[in-house]
């Protein structure tokens, strides 16, 4: 980002900041400011919520709940954020209006780091035009810093002018992060962004630090940036603690900028990085591979080595943080930052090693990028914790009290989908078969959430005959199709459908294979003759062998799964009539009836129409009609009947 994307948005009101009373100096410790349209789905709204997550020095005086001197204590409390002499924090819109009501609803209190984590929702309704700058402009960073004391100024921008841009980038981190003099020269931590497009849209996503205008234009220090720099593609941030071994005393305040680049909409964060001046090795944290997911059993030193986890919505997740510390008389705690809707975590144990688990089981439609951030801390159970220096207002620390830098979980939350076919190749298949061919087809739904197995079903009634079953001890859970269809299929051509249902999600989807049965054509079994082919068929075996000269003799042994023929084709011609086929044929009228066609199949959308009679072979006599209507049979001359060989 240039210094010209915020000089003539934000300078005008930067002094307000600046103007605020030094009495109210001391407070601030962290913020992040970004923005989302309030009804997404409707293109046509203008109406965006703010949301501001802060932390504050809960020792500082006006910390305290609204309507009360009562220092905060318990999540779900609202603190009414004021200034001093009547100067509120100002949170200007951009298009000429602002608010100087900042309520902010408690979501933790963190007595040993004396500090007080909230959030604020504002909303507001844009006319046309845009895009804008909205600004939150405040008094007064923390003691201890570079900019001790110093105005605050968040800054995020809001476009409004497609359909797709329904929000800023948002940032979830830990608002205070520790590196250690004991650690190597250069170390590591992320700012945890997430795209308001999902999680498919991270790519999208580049991060930078604030120019030194801004900084300027606030009468404050920017950092150094042989200090800290920041991967624009990863937002891992790099911190050199070289000069903190000889001549740099302050912690540093940095504000990060996250822009996504197809939206070009952007939102701040304003963070303290803290140098710990003890020289003890410390924790280890780790982050540990969930289970159900390809990284089970394994754990990560670097949140950049493990792969983003997918979860799902209304199924539960559950993450583990574990740390060890070298000294074993040491007892470690963990501090998270703020956790998904609904995710908690377990209880708070101190021990070394250490672990805690966050379980969450994400509401429907909350899918979408999330980070969880952990920090793990040692303690001496002997020590008592105290400022460093002890002066108001500070930054707490405890002897031998030394914490890691933040670890975060990646978390992509995706909806649960229909399963998908990967059994028949392709939807749609088609099988031409003979009359007794024994047709097997393995037929497989795959769900990418491990925990909602698949369940395969015929949603309607199968051919006679006809199975569908789970194969036993299929690893990938399998299904096989059989059929055998009988000597009454003959001429049967239909879509056979499947559905594959998330057996607790309840979300399904249908594909179809397409299976036509040959007319009189048969499909030998073991140990069959002539004989036993003819008696289905009302014939004999000399008729039979007529039809198959391929057979030296009618006694000729038939190889199981060949086809043998069991009539002949005719197509009608306009002159037929029922007699001359008597007479050609040497058959009788009655032989030309069909019998009863077998069942019909309901296939979803296949509708059958009423003369889509299929029938059977009726042996080498018969002359039979795939659509009986005796007239149109007579006068059609693509109708097709099934003929005896002539004697």
């Amino acid at each position: 980002m240039t210094s010209s994307n915020l000089s003539h948005g934000i300078i005008s009101i930067l002094l307000l900041a600046v103007a605020a009373s030094a009495q109210e100096s001391g407070r601030w410790r962290y913020g992040a400011i970004s923005w989302k349209r309030k009804f997404p789905t409707n293109s046509s709204s203008r109406m965006v919520t703010f949301t501001v997550e802060s932390a504050w020095r809960l020792s500082h005086g006006s910390i305290v709940v609204f309507g009360t001197q009562n220092k905060p204590s318990t999540a779900g409390e609202i603190m009414k954020i004021t200034g001093v002499d009547g100067q509120d924090p100002i949170l200007s819109f951009g298009d000429g209006n602002m608010t100087a009501k900042f309520d902010v609803e408690v979501l933790r209190v963190d007595p040993i780091q004396d500090m007080v984590v909230g959030v604020t929702n504002i909303d507001w309704e844009y006319g046309p035009g845009g895009p804008w700058l909205a600004n939150l402009t405040l008094c007064c960073r923390v003691a201890g810093n570079q900019n001790a004391n110093k105005g605050v100024l968040l800054t995020t921008k809001v476009d409004l002018s497609s359909a797709d841009m329904i929000g800023s980038p948002y940032v979830r981190m830990m608002p205070l992060v520790s590196v250690r003099l004991s650690e190597p020269t250069v170390q590591q931590f992320l700012i945890p962004a997430a795209s308001a497009r999902g999680f498919a849209e991270h790519d999208s996503l580049s991060w930078s630090m604030m120019p030194a205008s801004y900084y300027n234009a606030l009468y404050n220090v920017a950092p150094n940036t042989t200090i800290v720099q920041v991967d624009a593609m990863t937002g891992m941030v790099s911190f050199d603690v070289s000069c903190f071994k000889t001549t740099c005393t302050d912690d540093v305040e940095v504000v990060f900028v996250v822009q996504d680049t197809q939206s070009n909409s952007f939102c701040t964060v304003d963070v303290i990085v803290h140098v710990q001046r003890n020289t003890q090795v410390g924790p280890t944290i780790l982050l540990n591979g969930p289970p159900n997911t390809p990284m089970q059993g394994e754990a990560f030193s670097n949140q950049t080595l493990m792969p983003a986890i997918v979860g799902f919505e209304e199924f539960p997740l559950k993450l583990t943080f574990s740390a060890t510390d070298p000294d074993f008389t040491k007892i470690l705690y963990f501090e998270f930052n703020t956790l998904p809707l609904g995710a908690t975590a377990d209880a708070k144990i101190g021990s070394n090693p250490a672990y805690r688990t966050i379980t969450w089981t994400p509401l429907k439609g909350r899918a979408g990028d999330y980070y969880i951030c952990g920090v793990a801390l040692n303690m001496d159970p002997s020590s008592v914790c105290t400022c460093n220096p002890p002066v108001s207002p500070c930054i707490p620390t405890c002897p031998n009290h030394i914490r890691t830098l933040p670890t975060c979980f990646h978390i992509n939350i995706k909806p649960n989908a229909p399963p998908s076919f990967v059994l028949p190749a392709m939807s749609n298949a088609s099988y031409v078969i003979d009359m007794n061919f024994n047709l097997e087809i393995n037929i497989r739904a795959v769900n990418e959430n491990v925990l909602d197995p698949v369940i395969i079903t015929a949603p309607v009634v199968l051919p006679i005959g006809a199975s569908l079953a789970p194969i036993l001890g299929d690893s990938q859970n399998t299904y096989l199709f059989k059929w055998t269809p009988a000597s009454y299929y003959g001429g049967w051509s239909q879509a056979i459908c499947f559905r594959a249902v998330n057996s607790i999600s309840d979300v399904s989807s249908e594909a179809c294979v397409q299976v036509a049965v040959n007319r009189c054509s048969w499909s030998v079994n073991q140990g069959q003759t002539l004989a036993e082919i003819a008696t289905i068929f009302g014939s004999n075996f000399v008729q039979m062998w007529a039809l198959n000269p391929d057979l030296v003799s009618p006694d000729s042994l038939l190889i199981p799964g060949t086809s043998i023929s069991v009539g002949h084709l005719y197509t009608v011609r306009s002159t037929d009539n029922i007699r001359y086929l008597n007479v050609q044929f040497a058959t009788t009228r009655g032989l030309l009836s069909p019998p009863a066609p077998p069942p019909r199949v309901p296939v979803f959308s296949h509708v059958l129409s009423s003369s889509s009679f299929i029938n059977d072979c009726h042996g080498a006599a018969t002359i039979e009609l795939l659509n009986f209507d005796l007239k149109a049979a007579i006068s059609a001359l693509s109708q097709v009947f099934l003929l005896p060989p002539s004697p």
